[in-house]
């Protein structure tokens, strides 16, 4: 998973791995048991993704 995550912050031009990071590699990896949860209840991945990825754009407060 860590090193999905560090895929995600490496393809975002980012030099650390946040906690958006780690769920952008929990939904890359697609078949684990956390995405499986998450599908099982409905969770857009799409959606999710875009989330997180505007997270970590949006200027800290």
């Amino acid at each position: 998973m860590l090193e999905l995550s560090l895929r995600e912050a490496i393809r975002l031009k980012q030099k650390f791995i946040a906690p958006e990071h780690i769920m952008l590699g929990l939904l890359r990896e697609g078949n684990g048991l956390a995405a499986l949860i998450m599908a099982d209840h409905g969770i857009d991945f799409d959606r999710v993704r875009g989330d997180m990825e505007r997270s970590l754009s949006a200027p800290a407060a």
